[in-house]
């Protein structure tokens, strides 16, 4: 069976508190048991079709400024920009 890959795009935090997102490359894992599979972390992220590898402590050197960030693994999630067709699809 061939492996599956996939970006999600997560947070990193430098030392100075600059914040940035970034992908963090992820493995899909099926279980015989299970109906879903399970998306395992791998210790690498993608900045500008670059695979970086992270440290022990979920640590890398951006490439472009050469500040140490360590990824938090806390998933970035838009909100809607159009905050009335939630209302709009739960009237009744």
């Amino acid at each position: 069976m061939s492996k599956t890959f996939i970006l999600k795009e997560v947070k990193a935090k430098s030392r100075c508190g600059m914040k940035i997102v970034v992908e963090q490359v992820f493995e899909k894992v099926f279980h015989e048991h299970k109906r879903k599979p399970v998306c395992v972390p791998l210790p690498k992220i993608v900045i500008n079709e670059k695979v970086i590898g992270l440290d022990d402590e979920n640590t890398f050197v951006h490439p472009g400024t050469y500040k140490e960030f360590r990824v938090t693994r806390e998933e970035v999630i838009f909100k809607s920009k159009f905050p009335y067709l939630k209302k709009k699809n739960n009237s009744k």
